[in-house]
């Protein structure tokens, strides 16, 4: 329906500046790239595999020496872009992902529900967890081959953050195939080590 893809937006913003600000010193092993890039780098590489070329910005917003509270990170697969994006000081967050194709797009504004419900105490145990109300749904829109506009809304898959750990135990245990690849888990880490070294301290 979207056409070939051109170009994926992934964010994972947060309003919570008392955290950079409290923090007075720079650390690369305690950088917001990190701590949280990690989350949506690997779901790019998983996707998409290893980019062609990486651009980095990686910032201190409250200056040299500072917390890293910011990064943007470009990956080019030929002629798509796949950018991961996230700030400390995104009072309205940006869509959570965003899909852009030669015929349409999908956006979906809102985070996966897993991190919200748990800060709830709404455990895993519970029928609902995780999973999206209409609201949060997603919407996809795009010109069909008669030249028709579409705009509808897409259920959301269902999350679940417990699957990578049992398939930890089954590859431990049980020798099954990993579901995050070792040159995957290498690859990551190479990307991180990459960007938070374009910070000069």
């Amino acid at each position: 329906m979207l056409g070939d893809i051109l170009e994926v937006e992934m964010h994972y913003d947060y309003f919570r500046p008392e955290v950079p600000e409290s923090i007075t010193s720079f650390s690369k092993v305690n950088s917001y790239l990190y701590g949280h890039g990690c989350h949506t780098l690997d779901q790019v590489l998983s996707y998409f595999g290893n980019p062609e070329r990486i651009t980095y910005d990686v910032r201190q917003l409250l200056g040299k020496g500072r917390f890293n509270d910011y990064f943007d990170l470009d990956l080019f697969y030929g002629p798509k872009k796949v950018s991961v994006k996230s700030s400390y000081f995104r009072l309205k967050e940006r869509p959570s992902f965003v899909v852009t194709g030669k015929k349409g797009s999908f956006v979906k504004q809102t985070k996966d529900r897993q991190e919200e419900h748990l800060k709830m105490f709404h455990m895993p145990t519970n029928a609902d967890f995780g999973i999206d109300l209409p609201e949060h749904y997603g919407v996809l829109t795009y010109m069909d081959d008669a030249g028709r506009y579409h705009e509808e809304k897409v259920i959301s898959e269902v999350g679940d953050y417990g699957r990578i750990y049992a398939g930890v135990y089954e590859s431990i245990v049980n020798g099954k195939e990993k579901i995050v690849k070792d040159e995957e888990t290498i690859r990551q880490i190479e990307i991180l080590e990459e960007g938070i070294n374009t910070i000069k301290e």
